[in-house]
């Protein structure tokens, strides 16, 4: 869908911290650098749905890195 300027700048941190280490965990969405965005996080940039969504999206991509790390 469209996003707002802040939900994309706190989807492309998201990639870039995923692009630098592989997994996240969903509790750094609730940390620096992604509090530099919203001070609450995940759920001062997105509603609960989406934030839901972030989420899985997250867990997916956790998934497919733990199965590409072991292999």
């Amino acid at each position: 869908g469209n996003l707002r300027a802040d939900q994309i700048t706190f989807i492309n941190n998201i990639i870039n911290y995923l692009t630098k280490n592989g997994m996240i965990e969903k509790k750094m969405l609730f940390e620096a650098p992604f509090t530099n965005v919203h001070d609450q996080g995940l759920l001062g940039v997105f509603d609960d749905a989406e934030a839901t969504k972030v989420i899985q999206l997250i867990d997916q991509l956790n998934d497919n890195a733990l199965i590409l790390l072991t292999g």
